[in-house]
């Protein structure tokens, strides 16, 4: 794990593609078995909000937007890390968007990052705890989270609701050598367009991928994962046609 680094340290450009490529996994981590039938502080556990605590949040900002989607991010008052959200249009119905994510014989097509996904427990039809690896280059310790994910069928919206966030869970306790996600949070909502032939995605998250990784790292880097997870789900999707 890295060790807390000074004011004004800058990381050369490899540094930026594995910290991308960490945080880009751990938000992916949401991709589990979910349908069965600047300068500044480092991130520590206490960063993230507690389930109990509640947080005001700041006006949406947009930060990017091409390739058919579009980023903004807001600020969150009980943490230093920003949450960020992800919109875009995908030419295939939902039912094919629910069989990507829920194939895992192909997952590692377009999840480089997944060292492993395991069913922990199946809650009921709709809801399902899982366990989640994510590989992390030298020097930095991969991380985990145990997530629980929920799908919902909303039929008054016509759409698709996925809610993920990170628990505990006795069959999953920390690992040693890997570090535990503190906190994760996020959501899938799905809506049908062009008469269910293609669907709008919202993709949002908000993750403390913990350690010590520096905040300004962590709100630079994470403005891409709602974007590259998008477009990987929009690739994977043409590539084996569900």
């Amino acid at each position: 794990m890295l060790s807390s680094l000074p004011a004004g340290t800058r990381f050369p450009s490899r540094h930026g593609r594995w910290v991308g490529a960490l945080l880009l996994g751990c938000a992916m981590a949401v991709f589990g078995p979910i349908v069965n039938p600047a300068a500044g502080p480092t991130v520590g556990v206490g960063l993230a909000h507690a389930a109990d605590d509640k947080p005001t949040y700041g006006p949406w900002e947009w930060v990017r937007s091409d390739n058919g989607v579009a980023v903004p991010r807001r600020t969150v008052s009980t943490s230093p890390l920003h949450e960020f959200r992800g919109t875009g249009i995908i030419p295939a119905p939902i039912a094919a968007l629910l069989a990507v994510m829920d194939d895992t014989d192909h997952r590692l097509e377009w999840m480089k990052e997944a060292a492993a996904q395991i069913l922990v427990q199946q809650v009921d039809q709709q809801t399902v705890i899982f366990y989640n690896r994510t590989k992390a280059p030298w020097p930095v310790w991969d991380r985990d989270a145990v997530l629980r994910a929920r799908t919902t069928f909303d039929t008054a919206e016509k759409m698709v609701r996925i809610d993920i966030e990170a628990v505990e869970h006795p069959a999953w306790p920390p690992q040693k050598g890997v570090v535990r996600m503190p906190f994760l949070r996020g959501h899938w909502h799905m809506r049908p367009e062009k008469n269910g032939q293609w669907t709008k995605v919202e993709y949002q998250v908000f993750a403390n991928p913990g350690g010590s990784l520096p905040v300004w790292v962590i709100n630079s880097v994470s403005k891409n994962i709602p974007h590259t997870t998008i477009v990987q789900l929009r690739e994977q999707v043409k590539r084996r046609r569900y």
